[in-house]
């Protein structure tokens, strides 16, 4: 607790002081913001258990969904949902208990505790416990009651979370932190993202989308407490989608027989399917690809060696106007890259290749920018754990390093010089697709600040950067990564609307690829500037020996672990 008054007042509705993990994070987060102060914990008058006889405990049992229900008590187990005590951080906090009256499906809040609780002045009540609130309950704080919803409540209301998404083969799972209403699963949205959905583990997609949304209600009280004054009202869902259940016994085998299949699926992929990338050329400024129909006539360069593949291509002109690409080349002997640069032989044509930089870590993501006369390099070298800025040397020979703009590992890290600032994108593991950060500076070289929205955005669609910011007609444009069926799967164009050091929005204007009847049609990841020259890069499949092999060993590893007793 704060020793002076909270700005934001919390109370805390659950069933207990034991919640889930993710729960305890969320809370956690939500008091490490400056200005915020848990001041009420609710809890429900626990209910005397009825006597039954065996006959009545038989004729009651959900028989029609007995198989979900032992599957979830015995085997369905994230880390998330792991009990956490929280007696100590509670200790000392105001706590009450309260009856909730029952009429349908709803729980309704006496008028006695309802002014217990107004007693309190509660800006928030965070939902932890009790079921399906209505009410006067819902209006008792400033800003409501939050709670979150796991799934996209424009498409699936209800539950079980992930499970019928992943049933019916839905590339991702949406998350959403409502402000709650009468309308169940359709209530003021505060917050939403969308995670990518791992069709071969409810509880790993489970997991994920708890930890990384419970975030969520610290990101909106900083809003609020930094003057949103929408921030807590949110917009009403449109949804009108159905209620969903737990699933009867035969579909409940249906998903069990879909998860087992696409394990199959997943692991006979991993020793035979694998991502080859190579570069091709658009004869065309970045800004057409947001027409409705752009030109994707694009000229690819000659396969790249057996083992090793091109990617992440990014470019400059020389003083004779000649074009050179800097780009990740990936060795699958080695399993890393490094980044190499592709000089003109005649005409422009892309041909000779030279290594630049080789660390011992992983490099990719070249990203070229020209500061102060100079060609300056950001690549990504999350592995080394920061973000490095290099200045190409006269001879075009070699990259040196001139100044580290942070100390935190960043994937793909993205620059951009905007409305006086520079801004830096980059998402982080291990969400490395789906949960973009940034960070800003008055000077290219930093020091940079974290936004403190961060991760200001959400969305395996989307997220990931894929190339350079560009501006057209006065609106600046940000390439983003959609990850959503496979891994680099297309380029969507956002057009930024907010930008500033307490805010941040964009739109989808346009997407991009894969480039179809084209040899590399299977994905791609990254669109880049070169005057009127665009980059990009394109990937098909193939089998590679090496990562095979590493593949098998790791899996055989894997297997020992899980035997060992």
């Amino acid at each position: 607790m704060n020793a002076t008054e909270p700005r934001l007042r919390v109370g805390l509705l659950c069933d207990g002081a034991v919640l889930q993990r993710w729960q305890a994070e969320c809370l956690r987060q939500v008091l490490a913001v400056e200005g915020v102060g848990l001041v009420l914990v609710v809890r429900p008058e626990p209910s005397a258990a009825a006597e039954r006889s065996t006959w009545q405990r038989l004729r009651r049992h959900p028989w029609r969904i007995t198989l979900y229900l032992r599957y979830r008590r015995r085997h369905f187990k994230p880390a998330a949902m792991e009990p956490v005590d929280l007696t100590e951080l509670l200790q000392g906090v105001p706590a009450i208990t309260c009856a909730v009256e029952k009429r349908g499906h709803g729980q309704y809040f006496r008028a006695q505790d309802l002014d217990r609780i107004r007693a309190h002045r509660p800006d928030v009540l965070l939902r932890f416990g009790f079921n399906i609130l209505r009410g006067e309950v819902l209006e008792v704080a400033t800003h409501g009651v939050w709670s979150f919803h796991h799934g996209d409540e424009e498409h699936y209301r209800g539950g079980p979370p992930g499970f019928w998404e992943l049933l019916r083969g839905e590339p991702v799972m949406g998350a959403v932190l409502q402000r709650l209403t009468d309308k169940l699963d359709g209530g003021r949205i505060l917050h939403k993202g969308w995670f990518g959905v791992v069709d071969h583990s409810l509880r790993e997609t489970v997991d994920t989308v708890l930890r990384h949304s419970a975030a969520w209600p610290a990101l909106v009280m900083r809003r609020v407490l930094g003057g949103d004054a929408d921030a807590a009202l949110g917009r009403q869902s449109p949804t009108s989608a159905p209620i969903l259940r737990y699933p009867a016994n035969l579909t409940f085998l249906r998903f069990l027989f879909v998860q087992l299949r696409n394990k199959l699926r997943f692991h006979k992929a991993s020793l035979a399917r694998h991502e080859e990338w190579n570069i091709g050329v658009l004869n065309q400024p970045i800004h057409r690809l947001l027409e409705e129909k752009p030109s994707l006539n694009v000229r690819w360069l000659p396969a790249p060696a057996e083992r090793s593949f091109r990617a992440d291509p990014f470019g400059f002109t020389d003083a004779e106007g000649q074009l050179h690409v800097l780009y990740e080349k990936y060795d699958h002997a080695r399993a890393k890259g490094e980044i190499a640069r592709l000089r003109p032989k005649r005409d422009n044509v892309l041909k000779r290749s030279r290594t630049l930089l080789d660390l011992p870590e992983h490099l990719s993501y070249p990203f070229v920018l020209t500061h102060e006369g100079r060609t300056c390099v950001i690549p990504e070298q999350a592995a080394r754990g920061r973000v490095q800025l290099y200045v190409i040397d006269d001879a075009l020979s070699r990259m040196e390093p001139v100044a580290t703009l942070l100390e935190e590992p960043l994937y793909d890290p993205t620059p951009v010089h905007w409305n006086g600032r520079w801004w830096l994108f980059g998402t982080k593991a291990p969400l490395t697709n789906t949960e973009l950060f940034l960070y800003h500076a008055a000077d290219l070289h930093g020091p940079y600040t974290p936004h403190p929205l961060n991760p200001v955005k959400t969305d395996v669609r989307s997220a990931r950067p894929a190339g350079t910011p560009f501006v057209h007609q006065g609106a600046l444009y940000r390439p983003g990564q959609d990850s959503s069926l496979t891994y680099g799967g297309r380029v969507v164009m956002h057009r930024v609307l907010e930008l500033s050091p307490t805010a941040f929005s964009e739109e989808a204007v346009r997407t991009v690829g894969p480039i179809t009847n084209s040899a590399y049609s299977k994905g791609l990841h990254t669109v880049s500037a070169v005057g009127d020259v665009t980059l990009v890069d394109g990937k098909r499949f193939v089998r590679v020996k090496d990562k095979a092999a590493r593949e098998r060993t790791r899996k055989w590893n894997a297997l020992l672990e899980r035997l060992r007793p």
